[in-house]
């Protein structure tokens, strides 16, 4: 049935909308009447942009004279701007502004005559004859002493700003769209200052479980709609002028948003969470300096009961390894499960000496905001850290030298070919050794082939040690190792290879054994833009001529 909205339309038993659609204006504003007799209550009567209409129907309903409670759900002009007309209308007799403390001392600059009712101080309720109604205060949802108005007799709850929409479509009744559900978002994206805010609000109003709520804008919400918008909501980020101070327009800022909260869950999706819980420490040792360490024990599907994964975080930092078998922590002051939709992922201890009431309270209000988000990216962190101990054992077989533990022929050609072009683009210097043993042959002829590894073995470690961690150093076959240094031209890794050969040529290797060789490199620096092969083939040439010259020699050109 469509709605004549020219006339007051009775939205609960003795409840009257009586507000007026402004053409083209996104932001509608209501105003409410509740017929009781000589006690009628009348809720926002608004600007005096739709003051003359609001009194044409407010006259249909009820007679001026029995408007004895103005509720003034906040001072914006939108609400009380044609309250000084309105009062000057009114005849004789006794009415109140009924209103929060915060509002009234904005409110006595119009130097109303009217004196006020203040909610905060009758115990949060008003008896009008056989009606009676309870106040839900809000506190920062839109400002300082924000409430909502709740009538016990119909259970509808007049929601002030909260629940409120932007729409360029306007219906009296909120309707079951995609559509009036982003207005809903938007509206309170900009106007609410935070979700914790928000969700406060959302909490107090959920309590009252009305059946009817009658926001101050956008849309009439019957009962059906309420739990589906406020479960939106819930999860909205609000604050929106929060992203620039310059612009001030909601929709760009919407969009605006919209992308920075896709880009923010791919971050997420690949932060470490040994950060996260590393930050979380800091934060909480901020509040609570006497917090000596936190643990958190995973134990997600995938894991075997054997194995648990354990982040321990202190002011060293954070530890994370498994361990076989379950763990039992005690002595802890604090815990908390942390659980997805699905399962418990783990838990969170905190270790402190003996917390206070107060102290325990910050706990648990803080793990009510954030162990969902913890116990998600702990169960991310579980399976990455899974499939990375399983990637490790595959890539180790690939690219991994068995007897040496270097880097193999595979690595060291698929490493040459990224680091070759990022010395193109961007111009650093590009070294390569060729290292050989001077007569291995002899060695494993004289000792075995068992001592010979041992020699392989010994001398790959000292190369490894030798050389920076950017440094790529592989067995390119037998006796011969290969090293890459980036960002070294040929006069620091000639330099470096010598300071090398010096040291194996006093070392002893194989213990008891105290065998004694030396080695021999060719050391050359990459020229722009020549094939690998070409670059590795001047290296194994300067390696001959250091053996032909009589072996461990270093030949650099």
């Amino acid at each position: 049935m469509k709605l004549d909205l020219t006339k007051p339309i009775e939205i609960a038993e003795d409840i009257f909308w009586i507000g007026y659609v402004v053409p083209n204006d996104p932001f509608q504003c209501h105003v409410y009447l509740i017929r009781n007799e000589e006690e009628s209550i009348l809720i926002d009567p608004g600007s005096m942009i739709t003051f003359p209409v609001v009194l044409e129907k407010l006259f249909q309903v009820t007679p001026l004279r029995n408007i004895k409670y103005i509720i003034l759900h906040h001072q914006d002009p939108d609400i009380v701007g044609c309250y000084s007309t309105l009062e000057s209308l009114f005849p004789k007799g006794e009415r109140f502004i009924v209103t929060h403390w915060r509002t009234k001392t904005l409110l006595k600059h119009y130097q109303w005559k009217t004196p006020f009712y203040l909610i905060d101080r009758h115990d949060w309720k008003l008896k009008a004859g056989n009606r009676e109604l309870e106040f839900v205060f809000t506190p920062y949802a839109h400002f300082p002493g924000a409430f909502c108005t709740f009538d016990k007799k119909t259970k509808t709850l007049f929601s002030s700003d909260i629940l409120g929409a932007i729409s360029d479509k306007f219906y009296l009744f909120a309707k079951d769209d995609e559509e009036y559900y982003k207005g809903v978002e938007l509206f309170h994206k900009h106007y609410m200052p935070s979700k914790l805010i928000l969700n406060q609000a959302l909490d107090k109003i959920e309590e009252k479980n009305p059946e009817l709520i009658a926001p101050q804008h956008g849309s009439i919400i019957r009962k059906e709609m309420i739990k589906p918008i406020i479960n939106r909501l819930r999860l909205l980020d609000c604050g929106l002028y929060m992203l620039d101070d310059k612009e001030s327009n909601i929709f760009i800022l919407n969009n605006i948003d919209e992308i920075l909260k896709r880009l923010f869950k791919s971050i997420i999706s690949s932060s470490e969470f040994s950060a996260i819980i590393e930050k979380l420490y800091k934060n909480i040792k901020q509040e609570i300096p006497e917090v000596k360490k936190i643990v958190i024990v995973g134990k997600a599907k995938r894991l075997s009961k054997s194995n648990t994964l354990v982040l321990e975080v202190d002011e060293h930092g954070v530890d994370e390894k498994f361990v076989e078998g379950k763990v039992r922590l005690s002595d802890f002051t604090y815990k908390e499960n942390l659980e997805t939709e699905e399962t418990q992922v783990g838990s969170i201890y905190i270790f402190s000496p003996q917390l206070s009431k107060k102290k325990l309270e910050f706990f648990r209000l803080l793990f009510k905001h954030i162990k969902y988000a913890l116990a998600v990216s702990l169960e991310k962190e579980i399976n990455y850290a899974l499939l990375e101990r399983e990637k490790e054992k595959l890539q180790e077989q690939v690219i991994i030298d068995p007897l040496t533990k270097l880097h193999n022929r595979h690595y060291l050609f698929d490493y040459l070919r990224k680091t070759v072009k990022k010395s193109i683009k961007s111009g650093f210097p590009l070294s390569l050794a060729v290292i050989a043993i001077d007569f291995f042959k002899k060695i494993n002829d004289i000792y075995g082939h068992l001592i010979g590894d041992c020699v392989l073995k010994e001398l790959a470690e000292i190369l490894k040690k030798s050389f920076r961690t950017l440094d790529c150093v592989a067995r390119y076959g037998g006796e011969e190792f290969i090293v890459v240094l980036p960002f070294s031209p040929l006069k620091y890794a000639c330099k470096k290879m010598e300071k090398i050969r010096k040291v194996v040529e006093q070392h002893e290797f194989c213990g008891r054994k105290k065998l004694k060789f030396t080695i021999s490199a060719g050391v050359t620096e990459y020229k722009y833009n020549e094939p690998i092969r070409t670059f590795i083939k001047r290296a194994d040439e300067n390696l001959y001529k250091a053996k032909h010259n009589g072996r461990n020699k270093v030949v650099c050109r």
